[in-house]
């Protein structure tokens, strides 16, 4: 099962909205896509390097993408 579709379906069963699921699920995958960046770099991220990542992020970039720029 894909990520995004797991993460749905267990903010479903834990008895959240489709609109709540709706705002908090692209943050939620951000919030994860960061973790995959620090995980791909091999190494904590400083402050300025986290807002970098987040910024990248939710301008659509992908990690590799993002790794590629650090």
């Amino acid at each position: 099962m894909e990520t995004e579709a797991l993460i749905s379906a267990a903010l479903r069963e834990a008895g959240y909205t489709a609109d709540a699921i709706g705002s908090a699920l692209p943050r939620i995958m951000r919030i994860l896509d960061a973790e995959d960046v620090r995980i791909a770099a091999g190494r904590s991220l400083s402050r300025k390097e986290r807002e970098y990542v987040r910024v990248q992020l939710e301008l659509g970039l992908s990690v590799s993408e993002v790794v590629a720029g650090l």
